[in-house]
């Protein structure tokens, strides 16, 4: 109280550490459950196999068809991946078997066929059909790297995306544009009278063949998926722990003024009879005050902007909201815990304070 708009500056400087923390940890969880529920619901089938080659080079497709001959399996397709220029705009573009892919990935078709996705034809992501004005029958000018430019055209449209992307050629236009023929990822579904642990060992055993691949059960799989935004969330609370601490170190300075703006209060109360700990106590809990305050105003802030970029992100396909109340509740429990780290100097200073020389400076 002795001086509010230092102590609120720095509570501010807290607040927008925590704000961004929070923020952040909300949309990466949302992103993450909506990635989940997408593929939850897209995918169909019970296991995956994937190269994890990132685009360089990939697993043979024929495993698909190895694995489908299996007893144990219903079916599995394999789903191919290039860069090609659609439209004018560089695309990740996806190849598959139209016979099998559409019994494992749900891609929910609004229009045309999957069958139509022969030698020529190109299905097209919903909302990226709206804003190129594209429907079934037009043609849509594709470059690819080695073979050049041709013109395909609009076979179907399909409502989800996740994980196929926004565009899907049939194999055999894949196969005529792409020199590579590797497949990124292959979709498996069993047989309805097997079990999942005698599936996955009948399919490992088939998949050992090729070191590279990476066999997974639906779980699995859709965690992968969701890894990369882990990581980049552990990149983005390091970078902000730093903000975080640098705030504290602000606090110890505004305690550490206050002290010393308080000398002769100070000593009037040790001469009263308020002991060492006691002013201690005093000033960690002004610090807590700092910290909790500084933290719960960053967690309503970073909250309200959580929930206004899901918002204006839905018809992005990030559409489920998700507030991690548990690791909300760590963030502010840890900023309290912060405060008392940051009141440490500043206290055994008042406490060593001497009570005469107090009483008596200016």
């Amino acid at each position: 109280m002795r001086n509010p708009k230092r102590t609120a500056a720095t509570a501010s400087a807290l607040m927008i550490g925590v704000g961004l923390v929070t923020f952040i940890t909300v949309l990466a969880a949302s992103t993450r459950t909506s990635i989940d529920a997408a593929i939850e619901k897209s995918f169909t089938g019970d296991f995956a196999i994937d190269a994890g080659t990132f685009g360089f080079g990939g697993l043979d497709p024929g495993l698909a068809d190895r694995i489908a001959e299996l007893p144990e399996v219903e079916s599995a397709t394999a789903v191919r991946l290039g860069n090609a220029e659609v439209a004018g705009s560089a695309e990740q573009v996806l190849g598959v078997e139209p016979a099998t892919a559409f019994d494992i990935l749900d891609v929910e078709p609004i229009e045309g066929r999957a069958s139509d996705l022969g030698a020529d034809g190109i299905a097209v992501f919903e909302d990226v059909a709206e804003d190129e004005g594209l429907r079934i029958g037009d043609p849509v000018t594709v470059r690819f790297k080695d073979t050049g430019t041709t013109e395909l055209t609009v076979a179907m449209i399909y409502g989800e995306n996740v994980p196929v992307g926004d565009y899907l050629i049939g194999v055999d236009v894949y196969e005529a544009d792409f020199a590579d023929q590797y497949a990124s990822t292959i979709y498996i579904a069993k047989a309805d009278d097997v079990d999942s642990a005698t599936a996955m060992a009948a399919i490992e055993k088939v998949a050992a063949a090729q070191p590279d691949a990476d066999v997974r059960d639906r779980a699995g799989f859709i965690e992968d998926q969701t890894a990369e935004v882990d990581l980049l969330l552990g990149l983005v609370y390091a970078l902000l722990g730093l903000a975080v601490i640098i705030a504290l170190l602000g606090i110890s300075n505004a305690l550490a003024l206050s002290i010393l703006e308080r000398t002769r209060e100070l000593g009037l109360l040790r001469s009263v009879g308020m002991t060492r700990s006691q002013l201690r106590s005093t000033v960690r809990w002004e610090s807590v005050i700092i910290a909790l305050q500084g933290a719960l105003l960053g967690l309503v802030i970073g909250l309200f902007f959580g929930w206004a970029l899901v918002a204006a992100l839905s018809e992005e396909g990030i559409d489920q909201l998700d507030i991690p109340v548990g690791t909300l509740i760590v963030i502010v429990v840890l900023a309290g815990l912060a405060g008392v780290l940051a009141a440490v100097v500043p206290a055994r200073r008042a406490a060593k304070l001497d009570v005469l020389r107090a009483i008596v400076s200016e």
